[in-house]
């Protein structure tokens, strides 16, 4: 089949935000506050104090409106500047990765189904062009930069791997992958390795510095299924994957051929849901991911709620969980502030920011 030519990018004129929907809930929304879930108890952590950390957790709320906490931040820095307006791709353009620019907080690298990996400021320019590809056949799933080594790593939907210096200079292209590579990652303290993984139930495990092949992997770590994330913990020392189905995997950096951790947890994927990916806390050693109860899950209860999740990354035992009564949608990626006080959830069309009390950011 003859390639399609990627059409032009659109420019809209500003940014549509949409609330929160008012529409009635179903019964199954409506269960009894007894089904808002709670602290499960105290877990035992390598890396803290798990009672301070646990009573944190329970005073989290869900704040208002991420809009107004965003542009409240954006008037406090900028003073009443006009609300930036950052291009965007249009109708099957989505983002597939973000990387803020370790270099310059003001920029921001992305990877896209627009078929380019570039680095953009919040006027919506386009300052640089990693990579390129100009027809639809072809798109970047995932993206990773470096400040320390200075390079940028980008995967692509038929299994291709690129390095490229801060420069744009491309230091190999490879077919690491047999399918699409859903996610690469440096090791945020030895930032020569690489983790990728993809569709192809496989995360390998690199070395930068050793990279000649699809075969110059250090580990492939076989899945029962596609893999949506592989995440190295803060102190690079763990290795967390999202499967697309009911699995998540805890590896230990030390001992890559050592069987894992898991985790059974249901959060199985189909094609217009944002994958679900598994995320550390960026000071403690726990995680934290989604849930889209499952009937054919083991331990699946009638009416089960779509929480947040918290497990101890030691134990593998479920914390705690997080629901909103009124945003009862699949939640697909978290993401905490550097502190680790403040979670971003993506559901959808909506981001719910959730923070302690004491931040002053109340329902």
């Amino acid at each position: 089949m003859a390639s399609r030519k990627r059409p032009e990018t659109r420019k809209t004129p500003e940014v549509v935000v949409r609330r929160k929907s008012k529409r009635s809930r179903s019964p199954r929304e409506l269960e009894p506050e007894a089904k808002k879930l709670c602290v499960k108890g105290p877990g035992s952590s390598r890396r803290f104090d798990s009672g301070c950390l646990w009573a944190g957790l329970a005073s989290l709320q869900v704040s208002s409106p991420c809009r107004n906490i965003v542009r409240a931040l954006h008037h406090h820095k900028l003073g009443k500047a006009a609300w930036p307006s950052v291009q965007q791709i249009g109708a099957g353009g989505s983002i597939t990765g973000l990387k803020f620019n370790p270099l310059n907080t003001h920029q921001f690298f992305t990877s896209s189904m627009e078929g380019m990996t570039r680095l953009q400021d919040f006027k919506g320019n386009t300052l640089q062009v990693f990579t390129s590809y100009s027809i639809c056949n072809f798109w970047f799933c995932s993206l990773d930069v470096s400040a320390t080594s200075r390079v940028v790593v980008t995967g692509d939907n038929v299994g291709n791997v690129i390095l490229l210096n801060m420069d744009g200079k491309e230091l190999w292209n490879l077919r690491m992958h047999k399918k699409k590579v859903t996610h690469v990652a440096l090791n945020p303290c030895c930032d020569q390795f690489l983790a990728t993984a993809s569709v192809d139930q496989t995360v390998k495990i690199w070395d930068l510095r050793q990279v000649k092949g699809k075969s110059s992997f250090l580990y492939s770590l076989p899945h029962r299924h596609p893999v949506n994330a592989a995440h190295f913990s803060p102190d690079g020392a763990q290795l967390l994957t999202t499967d697309q189905n009911s699995e998540i995997r805890v590896y230990s950096a030390s001992q890559w051929d050592r069987p894992p951790s898991l985790i059974p947890h249901p959060h199985r994927h189909f094609q217009h849901l944002t994958p679900i990916k598994a995320a550390w806390h960026p000071r403690y050693n726990f995680i934290v991911v989604g849930r889209y109860p499952d009937p054919n899950f083991k331990s699946c209860t009638p009416y089960e709620l779509r929480t947040i999740d918290v497990f101890d990354g030691s134990s593998g035992k479920l914390m705690h969980q997080l629901y909103d009564p009124e945003s009862s949608g699949i939640i697909s990626l978290n993401e905490f502030n550097p502190m680790g006080d403040t979670l971003a959830s993506v559901m959808g069309y909506h981001i719910l920011i959730w923070s302690q009390e004491e931040a002053g950011m109340q329902k």
